[in-house]
């Protein structure tokens, strides 16, 4: 099979050689194919116990290797064993490293999938870009008003990629607070054009001048975003390596 395109800044790596400081953002790119058994290993109880949860083999290679990559990339910057990472779960079940002050976020969508690691909160979501009959009705649905507005009024053609800007943005913005479902996704406002951005919380809660939103589409038939509570962070971009290292 051969590899996933990526973009040129998504260069091969490892985390042990890119030590991560406190303005530092780090995004990699996970390709989820290839033999899955050389993660197994790597695993803790609770997370083979859900890989066996899958009921298709192609997803439980895609756990598998998505969540094997994560436990090699954090034990590279931590400079321990991989098995040694321990997580606890926050209220709405976002995990975290126990004892350590460093953030990190998955997603995967596809055959693909993109970890952020950071030192402040974070959150990152990726999609694989494919044609939805039902796109406008989605927006319509889950879009705020405003975001719908502007996604109506570009061309039929422009739409596509928009809509696919907002959803990232706004899942990534979910991420990084730890909400997941608890929080409407028109309870607040992104951009869609080339320029991420938070633009408004109706409720209050965050002001948006703190956050930072980041295009980190990892390759040309994806869409990622990354949101961070902090300003101008420096984004990195690797490549996870297709192997046990």
């Amino acid at each position: 099979m051969p590899d996933l395109p990526l973009h040129d800044a998504f260069a091969k790596a490892n985390s042990s050689d890119n030590p991560l400081t406190d303005g530092d953002v780090h995004v990699w790119a996970v390709p989820l194919d290839g033999d899955p058994d050389a993660y197994r290993g790597l695993l803790c109880k609770a997370e083979q116990e859900r890989l066996q949860r899958y009921r298709f083999a192609d997803h439980q290679r895609r756990y598998q290797i998505g969540h094997g990559a994560l436990r090699l990339i954090l034990a590279g910057y931590l400079n321990v064993e991989p098995m040694a990472i321990d997580y606890r779960l926050g209220p709405r079940g976002k995990p975290y490293v126990v004892g350590d002050g460093l953030h990190f976020n998955l997603s995967h969508s596809g055959k693909l999938a993109l970890i952020g690691v950071a030192k402040s909160e974070l959150g990152v979501d990726v999609e694989k870009v494919r044609h939805l009959e039902s796109l406008r009705k989605i927006a319509e649905r889950h879009f705020s008003d405003s975001e719908f507005q502007k996604l109506d009024t570009l061309a039929e053609a422009e739409q596509e990629l928009a809509f696919y800007r907002c959803w990232t943005r706004k899942e990534a913005f979910l991420k990084a607070l730890g909400e997941g479902l608890s929080m409407a996704l028109d309870s607040f406002d992104v951009s869609l054009d080339q320029s991420p951005a938070l633009l408004a919380s109706h409720d209050g809660r965050e002001d948006p001048k703190k956050w930072s939103m980041l295009d980190v589409s990892p390759g040309p038939d994806f869409v990622g975003a990354l949101a961070m509570r902090a300003t101008a962070p420096t984004v990195k971009h690797f490549a996870f390596e297709k192997s046990v290292r």
